[in-house]
């Protein structure tokens, strides 16, 4: 009787886990800035992740993610890709179908600093409207790193040169506890 109770709960169990699963999509990006616009998801990252200022020799790559609301890819998503800096165009690329949600572009960033990717999407499916995505790319100069080393290192002399001036004092009051007294 107990093998029979043991047997239906492990069944229960199981069932139950098999039928909570649902439609998981395996190619999300990760890190990925998001956005929703009507039944769109568009998510877009780069590699690397932090971009920084580089020759022709290392380009960033912009990767970018259509899919709709529910998770699902559209097929043939015209868009076209616009990149801007301080107000700028500095790149616009011609009309691009995005055949299976994903599409990859590369670009070098001359300058530091706050960059602007519009996305924009051509809804053929449900509005017939263009639907832009805006994202946001910080792009770090070489130099840029001096912002963390130097203050890091500033707080790391301060704890040493207090850390020394504790001990030495506490050594001081360690002394004197022992009774021993300076002779004059």
């Amino acid at each position: 009787m107990r093998i029979a109770v043991l047997i239906v709960i492990i069944l229960l169990v199981a069932e139950l886990t098999l039928a909570t699963s649902g439609h998981v999509s395996a190619d999300l990006l990760k890190g990925a800035s998001k956005q929703r616009i009507g039944n769109y998801d568009v998510e877009m990252t780069t590699e690397p992740k932090s971009p920084t200022v580089g020759g022709s020799s290392s380009p960033t790559n912009i990767l970018i993610r259509i899919a709709g609301v529910n998770g699902d890819h559209p097929a043939d998503v015209p868009i076209m890709m616009r990149l801007v800096k301080d107000g700028v165009v500095l790149q616009t690329t011609n009309p691009i179908v995005v055949p299976s949600g994903h599409y990859n572009h590369e670009f070098t960033f001359a300058q530091a600093g706050r960059y602007v990717l519009y996305v924009d999407l051509k809804d053929y499916i449900y509005s017939g409207e263009v639907l832009t995505f805006t994202f946001f790319i910080n792009v770090s100069g070489p130099f840029d790193y001096l912002y963390i080393a130097v203050p890091s290192a500033a707080v790391v002399v301060v704890g040493i040169v207090s850390m020394l001036v504790f001990m030495k004092g506490k050594k001081k009051k360690g002394v004197q506890k022992a009774g021993r007294t300076e002779l004059k």
